[in-house]
């Protein structure tokens, strides 16, 4: 995609490695210097009334407020942002990872410019590694709180609702967090997406008319009239020892007397 070639040439200078695990040391910093001094959080959150006061710091740091407060969630949060992260920096190499993490940035920037005096984070930006990596395994087994196996295509389904949950009933942070986090998301897979809907629409129609009772039955059998429509489970065959094409359910295929030209009417 020429738009991303030329975002990867952009990037190529200012591209750093294993930049997921520089994201985690942060937010596991930040974190632990909440536990004494809560306040912390609000300081290193993206809050663009309080960048135009000078807080330019908040332009970075808001990447490493931690996605959740409590220790089991965020241990596991950041298991799975370093999984996939690391993942994707293998599949793509450092500069499109770079690429699609600081584009992400820079679009929740400039939700941050939408929401003025409302705090932004990271969170939804790190979502989007994982549904990036769920588009190109989505057969991956994850042990979901190291213990249940679940494929993170399904996972990847709740992460999507939970994006649109959030641009409906979220605060307008929220709803700008979530909408730069997907666009950044399409402008990588836009076109994968595109193309999946419309498959998948072209097999749910073509499914409905192979079993829509109101066309005319492919296989009727000729003893019990049980056809193709009415038992579309059934087998169908059609007896090569009887004149003309005569089709039998699986229940008359071996048990039917032989029509011959002279019965059939076609001698």
């Amino acid at each position: 995609m020429k738009l991303l070639e030329r975002l990867d040439r952009i990037v190529r200078p200012i591209a750093i490695p294993n930049l997921t695990v520089i994201i985690i040391i942060g937010q596991v910093l930040v974190y632990f210097a909440s536990l004494g001094n809560p306040d912390q959080l609000f300081r290193a959150a993206l809050i663009w009334d309080n960048v135009l006061e000078g807080e330019v710091w908040r332009l970075l740091t808001f990447l490493f407020v931690p996605p959740a407060t409590s220790f089991i969630f965020l241990l596991f949060a950041l298991y799975i942002f370093y999984l996939f992260g690391g993942a994707l920096e293998q599949i793509w190499g450092t500069v499109r990872y770079n690429t699609f993490l600081w584009l992400g940035t820079l679009l929740s920037v400039a939700a941050a410019g939408f929401a003025h005096s409302e705090p932004v984070t990271g969170a939804f930006l790190e979502g989007t590694v994982f549904l990036a990596f769920a588009t190109y395994n989505p057969n991956f087994e994850l042990r979901l709180f190291f213990v249940l196996p679940v494929k993170i295509k399904y996972l990847a389904y709740l992460q999507a609702a939970g994006y649109i949950l959030a641009i409906v009933f979220g605060t307008m942070a929220v709803r700008l967090m979530a909408l730069a986090s997907i666009g950044n998301y399409l402008i990588f897979f836009g076109p994968n997406v595109f193309q999946f809907v419309l498959n998948y629409r072209r097999r749910v129609q073509w499914t409905a008319r192979q079993f829509d009772p109101g066309d005319a039955p492919r296989h009727t059998c000729v003893v019990c009239g049980a056809n193709s429509n009415t038992h579309p489970k059934m087998d169908f065959r059609y007896c090569s020892k009887c004149e003309g094409e005569r089709a039998y359910c699986e229940n008359h295929l071996r048990d039917h007397e032989h029509v011959a030209a002279e019965e059939s009417g076609t001698a």
